[in-house]
């Protein structure tokens, strides 16, 4: 027979007001929370952060106090370009990602602390299991108020596994970045070598170009009144003024298209829009000759081992392998350790102070039945990879080709222009003379003078197409502009290195051509090129 329960059972307690002020003050900033707005940008907000971005944008950037040559206009771009240092930061963050990875194969250490407080007591009953009795008094067995504390020390070997190809895969996902950068630098090169020709010519030829234009607008009126007053043929008059609108309007077209070269230069080394600067004509320092080349089968072998494009698909080759034993790994039951030492202040305990030690084996049944289709995606993935690198390699050969034929074309261009360029001069010369003589009149020979500076113009883009199929070239090999890290130095430093690694490219992709030599005096900007190109002629077999 069974004791009833006592009929001073312990009632229902009650919380206290300060309870329910400190969940009123919890549940506020939630309840508020959930009807927060955003408040938008206003316009004088914006125009701050406009005014910020902009001294940011240029603070770092010193502005040319002399005339820019090529490699200085390159180093500017390597150091100052902001696309190139956006490439640069996100390599950086990647790999500051992979040694954070690297921190997960470390075991755990935990602390923890703790604090309760509860009114009234946790007091309890008991009932006994064998007699069924109620004990007639409550007791307690913690502490109103109680703080606790652990150090835990724990390690898993499943863990431990993943974070370790992961940790490799981030390691060639930095890799990658750095290809990514690379691959901007060449293009960033390249693009600069074009635009600093381009806005070379429009420089150069600026005081040329008004001075026939007006040499051209007193030839029209003088045409027109010959042909009012019946001075001349009607028909030579009209001619003459067709064939000079002709000529001008060529002019005039090709060197709008060369003076926007100025601004995307600007845009390419990272000068302030419209910033006034000049450049250096400095065409004396190239290769007067780079006909001798090696074969493209070599070339082709250069660029197979330097590309950007099928490095970046071998180490994606690593990330996806990595990815599959990943997936292999995590079929494996893991197993954890820990170690910890403990403190409870609880007064009713006989230890307040231990230490435990434990091991737990833990298996994801679930994961051993999808797991081969995990595995099996992932050697999907391996095979896009492979099949993809393989695309890369074919269209490396293909663009290496495509690359050395634009050079051999450029190149057979330019002479061609050269040889166009000399005929038109030598028809000014002799216009000059007859006109000096008075055997014809002042209206041909500059007719002749604006087709000769017609021939420059189009000089000046077959060599500025020319430069831009040469560095296509060097940007399509993978030849790197800058050691690694080389882009921190200053501007000097880096139009040295440059220098360096040109020379060094001209001599393993074009053995027999020579530097000209470098008297050291400065050139004519109008001239220098013109010059450069006649020794072309006279050095070069045309073929």
């Amino acid at each position: 027979m069974t004791n009833p329960a006592p009929s001073t059972a312990p009632r229902r307690p009650t919380l206290p007001g300060a309870f329910w002020i400190a969940l009123f003050c919890l549940a506020n900033p939630l309840l508020v929370s959930c009807t927060l707005t955003i408040p938008a940008i206003t316009t004088k907000e914006q125009e701050q952060l406009v005014k910020e971005d902009q001294i940011t944008l240029f603070a770092e950037q010193k502005l040319p106090d002399k005339p820019l040559s090529l490699h200085e206009a390159m180093a500017r771009a390597l150091k100052y370009n902001l696309d190139l240092r956006q490439k640069n930061m996100e390599e950086a963050l990647s790999r500051k990602q992979g040694e954070v990875t690297e921190l997960e194969m470390l075991p755990r250490l935990v602390t923890s602390a703790g604090y309760s407080s509860r009114s009234p007591e946790d007091a309890s009953i008991s009932k006994s299991v064998l007699s069924g009795s109620v004990s007639k008094e409550a007791s307690v067995s913690s502490d109103a108020i109680s703080k606790n504390g652990d150090l835990t020390l724990s390690w898993n070997w499943l863990d431990f596994g993943v974070s370790y190809f992961q940790t490799r895969q981030d390691g060639n996902k930095a890799l990658v970045q750095h290809e990514y950068r690379r691959k901007a630098a060449h293009n960033l090169i390249r693009d600069v070598r074009f635009a600093f020709w381009k806005a070379t010519a429009a420089q150069s030829l600026d005081n040329n170009m008004n001075a026939i234009r007006k040499e051209s607008e007193q030839a029209l009126e003088e045409a027109r009144t010959a042909e009012q007053e019946g001075l001349r043929s009607p028909t030579y008059s009209l001619q003459f003024q067709l064939g000079m609108m002709e000529t001008m309007r060529q002019i005039e077209k090709s060197l709008a298209e060369l003076s926007q070269a100025r601004e995307e230069l600007a845009l390419l080394i990272h000068l302030p829009p419209g910033s006034p600067y000049q450049l250096r004509d400095d065409s004396n320092t190239m290769m007067t000759s780079l006909g001798a080349s090696v074969t493209p089968e070599t070339l082709e072998q250069i660029a197979l081992s330097s590309r950007p494009e099928l490095l970046i698909e071998r180490y994606q080759g690593r990330i996806e392998a990595d990815e599959t034993r990943k997936a292999i790994a995590r079929l494996f039951p893991g197993l954890e350790f820990n170690l910890s030492k403990n403190y409870d202040s609880n007064s009713y305990l006989v230890n307040q102070h231990w230490a435990q030690v434990g091991a737990r084996l833990s298996w994801n049944l679930l994961r051993t039945l999808t797991g081969q289709t995990q595995i099996d995606l992932s050697k999907e993935r391996e095979n896009v990879v492979r099949t993809r690198r393989l695309v890369a390699h074919m269209a490396v050969l293909s663009q290496t080709r495509i690359a050395y034929l634009e050079y051999r074309n450029s190149e057979k261009m330019l002479h061609r222009t050269i040889i166009e360029s000399s005929i038109r001069q030598r028809m000014q010369n002799h216009a000059a003379d007859r006109s000096a003589l008075g055997l014809e009149s002042q209206l041909s020979y500059v007719h002749a003078a604006a087709a000769y500076l017609l021939g420059r113009i189009q000089q000046y883009e077959a060599y500025a197409r020319y430069q831009s199929a040469l560095g296509h070239l060097y940007a399509t090999l993978g030849l790197d502009p800058l050691q690694d890290g080389s882009e921190h130095e200053e501007i000097d430093q880096l139009v040295r290195h440059l220098q360096e690694n040109e020379r060094r490219w001209q001599q393993m992709i074009f053995p027999g051509a020579k530097p000209t030599s470098s008297s050291g005096k400065e050139t004519n900007a109008n001239q220098s090129v013109t010059n450069l190109l006649e020794d072309y002629v006279g050095s070069t077999e045309f073929r």
